[in-house]
């Protein structure tokens, strides 16, 4: 029997709990023989609690690792450094394929590893060129004065075209995540509780407990919040009720025009709770946005973030609504001398408009649905109960989440954890399948769906002996 590594004298090796750095790390032990082939590394679950993280991250570092061909995972032999792992390379020569990297993950029969299948970032190939934007961008006028101009005229037209409602008022920020944070700050204090969906983004839950408020959960179905849980919500004196108003993360849900009406009566009786709506996936959504402004105008503010559409270079988001929000955020940022360039204002105009990058962002649209659509088929089709509804991501309920990521990543596919969804504990076990970055290849998809129905139905309990 080869070498054990013990769980803590490894973690004592390594900086930091991030699944790139672990993996690096370990492949660096690896090469310069610290850790002997043969040797057996710990189990995902105990190499978790030294390093103080999550089994996920240890299961993404591990198929990362696997997927370099530097550890094998044996039925009953654990998980063990390969016998060539000495002399394996990081990457695959794919000069001598003649393809490119991403083509060289399709043509490989087990490539899912290198797929970022746990987090519903966009896909660059379906995003625009920016050269043209920004070009568009440094034509815009009065870029060396002094006063600052939250929003471009140019920008202000191209955005009302598809906002819901008619905003009270508006103003930019950097990304979508900052723009929330604005947001929150205008309309919170530390000690404040918010109403926020639940299962709701990690984002969002994070962004919370930057800024100290108290998260009230508030469930939801595939329409948006229940009606009947905003109502018990509210009886708990929250500031403010946030939720994404489509492409919901982690279940795909979008807010109805019914549910919104719904939501609207309840709100009504608590003129003084303000409405935050998170449309995060933005004008790449197929899903319609049916904002809460179009009932409750004046405490309103919709974010809406333009990264999964054109990239996050851009770092340019669009806030629109409440007038008094507004007002609050543009002064907190006026008083830090912050202001939105307006080439960035003036390459998200242009890429609003122009026909063709209006023609990338349709094919964006329609290349998540449709990768969207063949995943939730394939699983339901493998006996995997998904809903299917919009955005980067798909909600896979589990009965034992550990168990199901080890497994799967013992199969090169590394799902994202759905415990960081939830407030609190004694939350439904579940995984969060980004559809992003699959290929369209509708066979390569079905074998997707095999493999995490097998890793869901049968665990791999040996893995955390």
């Amino acid at each position: 029997m080869g070498q054990f590594i013990d769980s803590q004298w490894l973690a004592s090796q390594i900086p930091s709990p991030a699944s790139d750095i672990i993996a690096a790390s370990v492949a660096q032990l690896i090469r310069a023989g610290d850790i002997a082939q043969g040797a057996r590394l710990p189990t995902v679950r105990d190499f978790a609690s030294a390093m103080g993280t999550s089994a996920g991250t240890v299961a993404a570092a591990w198929s990362s690792l696997r997927g370099r061909g530097l550890i094998e995972s044996r039925r009953r032999g654990g998980t063990v450094v390969c016998d060539t792992a000495g002399n394996a390379a990081d990457t695959p020569n794919t000069h001598n394929l003649g393809l490119a990297p991403r083509q060289w993950l399709q043509a490989t029969e087990h490539s899912w590893s290198a797929t970022d299948l746990s987090r519903g970032s966009a896909d660059p190939a379906l995003q625009p060129d920016l050269a043209p934007a920004l070009a568009a961008g440094l034509q815009v006028t009065h870029l060396h004065a002094a006063e600052k101009e939250h929003l471009i005229e140019p920008l202000r037209a191209a955005v009302a075209a598809t906002w819901p409602g008619s905003a009270e008022d508006w103003t930019t920020a950097g990304g979508g995540t900052e723009g929330m944070l604005l947001a929150l700050q205008a309309a919170t204090r530390p000690g404040d509780r918010i109403a926020i969906e639940h299962p709701t983004s990690p984002r969002l839950l994070g962004l919370l407990e930057l800024l100290k408020v108290e998260a009230i959960a508030m469930a939801c179905d595939q329409q948006g919040p229940l009606p009947a849980a905003l109502q018990a919500a509210l009886e708990q004196g929250p500031s403010v009720v946030l939720y994404q108003l489509r492409a919901q993360l982690p279940s795909g849900s979008a807010l109805t025009a019914e549910r919104r009406d719904a939501l609207a009566e309840v709100l009504e009786g608590h003129p003084e709770v303000v409405i935050l709506e998170d449309d995060h996936m933005g004008t790449v959504s197929t899903a319609a946005a049916h904002s809460m402004s179009e009932r409750l105008p004046q405490r309103t503010l919709l974010v809406r973030a333009y990264c999964r559409a054109f990239g996050v270079d851009l770092r340019t988001s669009v806030l629109g609504g409440s007038a008094r929000i507004i007002q609050a955020i543009e002064a907190y940022r006026s008083d830090r001398v912050a202001m939105t360039s307006r080439i960035f204002q003036g390459a998200l105009a242009w890429l609003l408009t122009d026909p063709g990058a209006v023609a990338t962002l349709e094919r964006a649209r329609s290349t998540y649905a449709w990768r969207r659509h063949a995943l939730a088929q394939a699983l339901i089709e493998q006996g995997v109960p998904v809903e299917e509804g919009s955005g980067l991501t798909l909600w896979l309920p589990v009965a034992d989440e550990t168990a199901a990521i080890v497994s799967l990543a013992s199969q090169g596919v590394v799902l994202g954890s759905g415990s960081h969804c939830f407030i609190g504990t004694g939350h439904p076990a579940g995984l969060r399948v980004a559809i992003s970055r699959l290929p369209d290849d509708l066979g390569k998809i079905t074998e997707l769906a095999q493999l995490i129905a097998n890793g869901v139905k049968r665990p791999r309990h040996e893995d955390f002996d």
